[in-house]
């Protein structure tokens, strides 16, 4: 089992370079090539957030074209800078993405079950574990006891 984990891509508008000078589109899709070439593969490549610099609708479009040469599954995980609904509407045809007001999930890759916990607070840089997330969670690992 080989799991990746990419983070932090905040890309932005097509064209548009992070402080000014940083090229996130560019860097991602160098990152996507190496990937694509380790040997052996990982089994799946968690991408987690800040996914995008705004959250933005043509970002998360522009973050899916960019992920499309990824020939290994991956799967989100939304960051301060992130916006569940524009994250939502970008990649409306992932199951994992579209269930409940936070953008949470178990997934199975191997005999390893990843818990992807969403920890954002809109408009806030921290994160927070409210009673709804931590009973998702207790709910998760009581379901993977056996694992």
């Amino acid at each position: 089992m080989l799991l990746a984990q990419i983070s932090d891509l905040h890309i932005k508008r097509p064209g548009q370079l992070a402080y000014r000078r940083v090229d996130t589109a560019a860097a991602l899709a160098r990152c996507i090539a190496k990937l694509n070439a380790l040997v052996p593969r990982p089994d799946a490549v968690l991408v987690t957030g800040d996914l995008t610099d705004f959250g933005h609708d043509d970002e998360y479009r522009h973050l899916r074209d960019l992920l499309a040469p990824l020939e290994i599954p991956y799967y989100l995980m939304v960051g301060n800078h992130d916006d569940r609904a524009g994250l939502r509407r970008a990649f409306a045809d992932r199951a994992e993405l579209q269930d409940g007001e936070f953008v949470q999930y178990a997934l199975d890759v191997g005999a390893v079950r990843v818990l992807a916990l969403d920890s954002q607070v809109p408009g806030a840089s921290h994160g927070d574990l409210c009673d709804a997330r931590l009973a998702w969670l207790a709910a998760q690992l009581d379901a993977a006891r056996d694992r």
